[in-house]
């Protein structure tokens, strides 16, 4: 009885689970090493995939090599129409990825893993890449 119990458990698990993951599942080729959540990660082909959950706030970033978990806040957008595209910040050399975009209005920002403020020069750019 127990191990019917577990069993049920599991495939409602997954019934819930598995669509959700299945809309929200973007791909994308990233030409340059990177950080994400203060995990730095090399260039390569990546998917994004939100975690079950309710509150969609956590995310799995993974290639054939590398992953990371990230925690985000969602972020709105009423006015431009997004792409599914990841949004990196470039300073000083370092390419870092602030936020990506699952639907058109609606994406996810992730925080900085530092709480120190950081003075962005002017050479400083945003570099977004689209999904593949």
């Amino acid at each position: 009885m127990k191990f019917y119990k577990i069993s049920l458990f599991l495939s409602l698990l997954m019934a819930v689970c598995v669509p959700a993951v299945a809309q929200t599942e973007m791909r994308f080729s990233i030409p340059f090493n990177f950080s994400a959540a203060g995990k730095s990660l090399p260039a390569g082909h990546y998917t994004v995939v939100r975690v079950c959950g309710d509150n969609h706030a956590a995310w799995r970033i993974y290639s054939g090599r590398a992953s990371v978990m990230v925690l985000t806040n969602s972020v709105e957008s009423q006015q431009r129409a997004h792409r599914h595209s990841l949004l990196f910040s470039h300073a000083g050399g370092v390419y870092s990825l602030i936020q990506f975009w699952p639907t058109q209005h609606i994406g996810r920002d992730l925080p900085s893993p530092n709480a120190k403020q950081v003075l962005i020069a002017e050479t400083d750019e945003d570099v977004e890449i689209g999904a593949e």
